[in-house]
């Protein structure tokens, strides 16, 4: 968690900037303590701000001291430049503004207190977060009194989330009332509507007082002056008159301002109706709509201005959003409270508009906590039935066991597994009754083969594989498929990669099939379990590293895939954009098929081989004072650019670790008529790597190479620590 950065103090940051040639050291700015891809502090006057920008473009401004949302831009199809800005704001005086998005937050603990504002205007920096530049966060806080306020904003490619989380350290209860009130945006007065508020009961009621509003609770519930538009405004609606919504849309074309929610009175009973959880803003004029939903709020609050918008500009406005208003929230001594609302961007002719697959979070966690999990990955890889718990072969180290394929073919062989012996190796295979297929050898853990069922009907070879004559008493060699290339070190400068595997268990269900190997150390300090498993369209392979050692380790190295193609000139990779890319020399392990003369004629430089060359000056640096800093200043120098189309063609020859990519991308083969979808767990890298196309097509070199990886950042492991690490192949072609 990064620690407090007060933002009360602008002549602090104004004095980083003109720091005298006697100054031994300034503060870190905003940007240098907490920016990253995606998160940039600046300032707006003298007021910093950060700004949030997700891979598809989606950005968010917050003004940080008051916490409140300026811009919201999500992604549109009818822009030029893709995106429309939906919140309204006007100037509210110095340095101020009203509108936008922000929070409400008052202590109305005493008898019959009209209610105190919490000190929610002096935030200050807690933490951010990302998953990629895919899901970015910022995390203010501040304290008042006896209460922690942390405040969340939350950005993804088609919604954003904001929350409230507050902890009560005091030794009395804090009755809070609360609202997270959102001004949007609207292109007319006509046109403006709410849909989802039918049956719900609801009455005249004043927003509460902020400091960012652009109607006062006095300007909403004044009456709306006599004209055409004045039928049936909110002055004939009296403020302690309950009402019950009846119609499919309210329409905001006139002034109103009200609270939906069951009456105080309502919820005394043992049943009582509730206001919805979600309901849609409308906006005819743009096409826009916003999904808002609620979470840890009783109340909604809608409001319009209806012929008073003249006043603040030629856009119309609506504000709206969760609350509890009428009912305070009770927080405990000991205990705390947390409100959200997401709001989701859709449009009128489709409720998923840029990304079918696309599900965005909900949670008021941090990202740290949340699990991305792509619809087509193996979602439980625990073990089934027929477990058999014991060890099959001596564990492997620096010597091996010879394979007894007879006593696998006895104890596992059946239900789709099966075993067979080919020179010193044993190949296992996997079939599912929908055609899929997987082959891999023991003892080296090589998975030469995945066939998966097509469109057409057909099944095709998703692995690309190449046997060659070996030396004499050597026998083939069989290169590419997938294969796990990791290094483990301590602050010895021993090194040790797990090369040889035993199968320890296997797992099998009609829809699933698992195989688990093991490898340990020759101290039997550091074991890993290598897990293999077939679904309907996933192969997935799963690394877990258990460091049983008194000391950290440092984990290195990466998940090699071979996915067969017709032409690197005819293959896509899809969703990389906005990433950056490092050049390095492509990956040499036991199992890499690289041309004889990329490393002639690449611009990298020469090959080596990683495992041999980058962990050892890694951990010849284990325990030197700032190598992190080092390590870090070294990427940022190495870095050659940004991936700027998202539809890359593979055709020249290339080596690249990608970084801040998305969790899962597509690799297409217009040739085949085929795509991959490639995801990764607990690895922030990518591999990739093209032969070129100057080879024949469906050759030895018809490939690329890619897989989860860590060998800009290695992984620590510390004593008693596991780890894992996962690569899946999802087969979309079904």
């Amino acid at each position: 968690m990064a620690s407090l950065l007060s933002f009360s103090l602008p002549n602090l940051i104004k004095a980083s900037s003109s720091t005298t040639a006697t100054t031994t050291s300034t503060p870190p700015t905003l940007d240098q303590k907490f920016g990253r891809k995606g998160i940039k502090f600046t300032e707006s006057g003298d007021v910093p701000v950060v700004e949030l920008t997700v891979r598809n473009g989606s950005s968010v401004r917050l003004r940080i001291p008051d916490g409140l949302v300026t811009s919201y831009k999500p992604k549109v199809y009818w822009k030029d430049d893709g995106f429309e800005e939906v919140l309204c704001t006007v100037p509210g005086g110095t340095d101020s503004i009203k509108g936008g998005i922000g929070l409400v937050l008052n202590d109305v603990s005493e008898p019959g207190s009209k209610g105190s504002p919490l000190c929610t205007s002096e935030w200050v920096v807690k933490d951010v977060d990302s998953d990629s530049i895919d899901a970015l966060q910022v995390e203010l806080g501040c304290t008042c009194g006896n209460l922690d306020i942390n405040y969340i904003v939350s950005l993804y490619p088609l919604s954003m989330v904001t929350a409230v989380v507050v902890k009560n350290n005091g030794r009395k209860a804090v009755n809070l009332t609360s609202a997270i009130l959102s001004h949007f945006k609207f292109k007319s007065r006509r046109g403006s509507a709410i849909q989802g508020l039918k049956g719900c009961s609801y009455r005249a009621h004043p927003p509460l007082s902020s400091s960012f509003g652009i109607l006062s609770p006095a300007e909403a519930m004044k009456p709306e002056p006599s004209g055409w538009f004045s039928f049936g405004s909110e002055s004939e609606i009296k403020e302690d008159s309950w009402t019950v919504e009846d119609e499919l849309y309210t329409i905001l074309r006139n002034k109103l301002s009200r609270v939906y929610t069951a009456p105080p009175m309502e919820r005394l009973k043992r049943i009582y109706n509730t206001p919805p959880t979600k309901y849609e803003t409308i906006d005819q004029g743009s096409g826009l709509i916003f999904r808002v939903i609620r979470m840890g709020y009783d109340d909604i609050y809608l409001a319009s201005p209806g012929s008073l918008s003249q006043k603040y500009g030629k856009d119309y406005f609506i504000c709206t959003g969760p609350a509890s208003m009428l009912v305070p929230v009770v927080v405990n001594p000991g205990e705390g409270w947390r409100g959200a609302q997401l709001q989701k961007a859709m449009t009128m002719a489709c409720t998923v508009l840029f990304s079918p697959s696309f599900t965005p979070q909900t949670s008021i966690n941090p990202i740290k906590h949340l699990n991305s999990i792509h619809p087509s990955r193996p979602s439980n890889l625990c073990h089934y039935g027929n477990k058999k718990d014991f060890t099959l072969l001596a564990l492997a180290s620096s010597s091996y066991t010879p394979i007894n394929v007879d006593y696998l073919e006895r104890e596992f062989s059946g239900h789709g597994v099966s075993f067979a012996e080919i020179g010193d190796s044993c190949v296992v295979r996997m079939g599912l009754e929908n055609g899929s297929i997987a082959s891999l050898m023991l003892p080296s853990g090589l998975i030469t083969s995945y066939k998966a069922p097509m469109w057409h009907g057909g099944m095709l070879e998703v692995l690309h594989t190449s046997v060659s004559k070996g030396e004499e008493n050597i026998g083939a060699i069989v290169q590419g498929g997938i294969s796990v290339c990791f290094k483990c070190g301590n602050d010895d400068g021993v090194s040790w990669s797990p090369s040889i595997w035993a199968l320890h268990d296997e797992n099998n269900r009609t829809f699933e099939m698992q195989v688990e190997l093991i490898s340990r150390d020759s101290e039997d300090m550091v074991e890993v379990k290598y897990i293999v498993t077939l679904q309907s369209d996933v192969l997935s392979s799963e690394l877990v590293f258990s460091n049983l050692k008194p000391s950290t380790l440092q984990l290195m190295g990466s998940f090699i895939s071979h996915l067969t193609v017709s032409t690197p000139d005819a293959t896509y990779a899809v969703g990389l954009e906005g990433s950056n890319y490092f050049s390095r020399p492509p990956f040499m392990s036991d199992f890499s098929i690289i041309p004889p003369v990329f490393g002639q004629t690449n611009a990298t430089g020469s090959i080596q081989s990683w495992g041999q060359t980058t962990l050892k000056g890694l951990l010849s640096n284990l325990g030197v004072r700032g190598q992190k800093d080092a390590t870090e200043s070294k990427q940022e120098e190495e870095i050659e650019g940004e991936e700027n189309d998202n539809y890359a063609q593979l055709t020249e020859k290339m080596s690249r670790i990608y970084t801040s990519a998305p969790r899962s991308f597509t690799v297409i083969d217009r040739g085949r008529r085929n795509s991959v979808v490639v995801g990764r767990e607990g690895l922030d890298e990518i591999y990739m790597f093209s032969p070129g196309s100057n080879h024949e097509w469906y050759s030895k070199y018809a490939y690329v190479c890619v897989g989860p990886s860590a060998m800009l950042k290695p992984i620590i492991l510390g004593p008693g620590g596991t780890w894992r690490g996962m690569q899946y192949l999802h087969n979309p072609n079904l």
